[in-house]
């Protein structure tokens, strides 16, 4: 009998920025567990697919309840939503795109929640945020961005003061895009599926 591949070893449709959203995603755990996300159909819209969000929060274990939760990139708010399905305390979303926002406040009310979302570019937000204010942050940029692109930005310049102690930086991305973050931040975890990759990032005394 033939083996199942393991997650690691499945492929699945390359992600690109140019790939489509459209349908539906499914929460994996949590008090809302297989209840479904929206996912507008628009240009560049790339969610995080399920059995990717499933591996990274089982990774995760124990950091999840009761943190406080960011999700750059918000898109469906797919990583966010989990976070508070799972037990997290409070999430917020950040999302340029003002069509998107809005899909991904229809998903938070469908759930009854109401945390916020702001519709702002994230290099622009981070830096009049509050230092220490998150256990989580979810980054999750287009797959299109260079390793040069992403250590040139400010989002990555200024991303670890927002985390809090023993908190994570949890980064998916493609295989080949390469980022070597700015001290403090350490790698601590990563993970490849197919064709996306995950990376936690801390602060060294955090491993």
């Amino acid at each position: 009998m033939k083996k199942k591949p393991s997650i690691g070893d499945r492929e699945e449709k390359a992600p690109c920025h140019s790939r489509r959203g459209g349908g539906f995603l499914r929460i994996t755990a949590g008090i809302h567990r297989s209840r479904r996300l929206q996912v507008p159909n628009l240009p560049g819209l790339r969610p995080a697919q399920d059995r990717v969000r499933a591996a990274v929060f089982s990774a995760l274990g124990a950091l999840v309840p009761e943190a406080r939760a960011l999700d750059l990139f918000a898109g469906t708010g797919a990583y966010g939503i989990e976070a508070l399905s799972r037990g997290a305390q409070s999430a917020l979303f950040i999302e340029q795109d003002s069509r998107t926002s809005e899909a991904l406040r229809e998903n938070l009310a469908s759930l009854d929640y109401s945390f916020p979302v702001l519709s702002s570019p994230v290099e622009n937000w981070i830096p009049g945020a509050a230092p220490a204010s998150f256990d989580l942050i979810f980054l999750d940029p287009p797959y299109d961005q260079t390793g040069a692109e992403l250590s040139n930005w400010k989002v990555t310049q200024g991303l670890h003061r927002l985390l809090a102690p023993g908190g994570r930086i949890i980064w998916e991305h493609h295989p080949s895009s390469k980022w070597s973050p700015q001290e403090p931040l350490v790698d601590v975890w990563h993970r490849e599926y197919g064709r996306s990759s995950v990376t936690f990032l801390a602060a060294p005394d955090a491993r």
